[in-house]
């Protein structure tokens, strides 16, 4: 076994848990905090997760058939409408967009000027990771606050798991994509380069692992986050990271690496959901869910969250 691929192997393992665990939690606390009032649109069902599912699959192809000159701005748009969503109940309308426009504006300098050295590559992965994390976090409790139930999340996770592994392997769309976004302004990941070993995680993967928290955290509260950390780790992080150790055919090139992260995360995630769904019964609503933390906090006597108007 190459000592190089052991140590890019250990690095994207590092990267992966300290992302995974990270965005985790912080959509537990912000869907603990903060609240997203949803638009009417209905009830959140099992037909919006094919939609958005469909809006996955052909969302790369999209991007693939882009000139640079055209989604570099559509980037912009895209993180910048999710991260603005976010910090609506967070910041003042003003300090928020401040805010988005420093994160924004330090990606495309990096990208522009300061790689070809490893401060520039570090520093590179240090301004696009905050603007994913952010996105991950805001999108994930606008789904779920929204309406998506841990069923709905855990069917999700099934279908990227079948969605991951065809176009990581039979056919190689995911790895065109990471070799499209690398070393351009607001990659759609988080990441850190070391030495010569490049490691990353979606946003895409690092999406599914919040929205699976936050629903199982409004359905079930922390009891079950003690087996959806876990879960994470094991199946999100460790498992994906490691495989390349033991299966080469994930490795591309030299140490070019793509592993369908949900392919080991969806189907233990959806056995999760029906262990729980047995044992603890039904799902909290949204409703129930808000009534209960409110009761929460004021025992605790902290202030409860208030929503925030959609069209703010």
């Amino acid at each position: 076994m190459s000592d190089l691929l052991v140590r890019q192997s250990m690095l994207q393992l590092a990267v992966t848990i300290c992302a995974s665990l990270g965005v985790t939690a912080a959509a537990v606390a912000y869907l603990r905090r903060y609240r997203l009032e949803r638009p009417a649109i209905g009830t959140f069902d099992l037909r919006d997760v094919t939609i958005l599912m469909t809006f996955i699959v052909v969302l790369p192809l999209f991007y693939l058939s882009l000139p640079y000159w055209v989604l570099t701005p559509f980037l912009v748009l895209t993180f910048g409408g999710a991260l603005s969503i976010g910090l609506r109940p967070v910041l003042p309308r003003g300090a928020a967009w401040t805010v988005i426009g420093v994160l924004l504006g330090a990606n495309l300098w990096v990208a522009r000027t300061m790689l070809g050295t490893q401060t520039g590559w570090q520093l590179y992965w240090v301004c696009v990771g905050l603007v994913v994390f952010g996105a991950a976090v805001c999108v994930s409790n606008l789904y779920v606050q929204g309406g998506m139930r841990l069923r709905h999340a855990a069917w999700f996770t099934l279908a990227l798991a079948v969605y991951d592994f065809t176009f990581s392997t039979v056919l190689p769309l995911t790895p065109k994509l990471a070799d499209r976004f690398q070393g351009h302004p607001l990659n759609a990941a988080i990441g850190m380069r070391w030495d010569v070993f490049n490691a990353a995680i979606g946003v895409g993967d690092l999406l599914a692992f919040a929205v699976y928290a936050a629903a199982a955290y409004k359905a079930y509260g922390a009891r079950a986050m003690r087996l959806v950390f876990p879960l994470v780790v094991v199946f999100g992080a460790a498992a994906p990271s490691l495989t390349p150790l033991v299966l080469h055919t994930f490795t591309r090139g030299s140490l070019n690496i793509v592993v369908p992260v949900q392919s080991w995360f969806g189907p233990p995630a959806f056995l999760l959901y029906r262990w729980m769904r047995a044992h603890y019964g039904p799902e909290r609503t949204t409703a129930q869910f808000r009534a209960d933390l409110d009761a929460e906090q004021v025992v605790r006597g902290l202030p409860h969250s208030q929503p925030v108007p959609v069209n703010n």
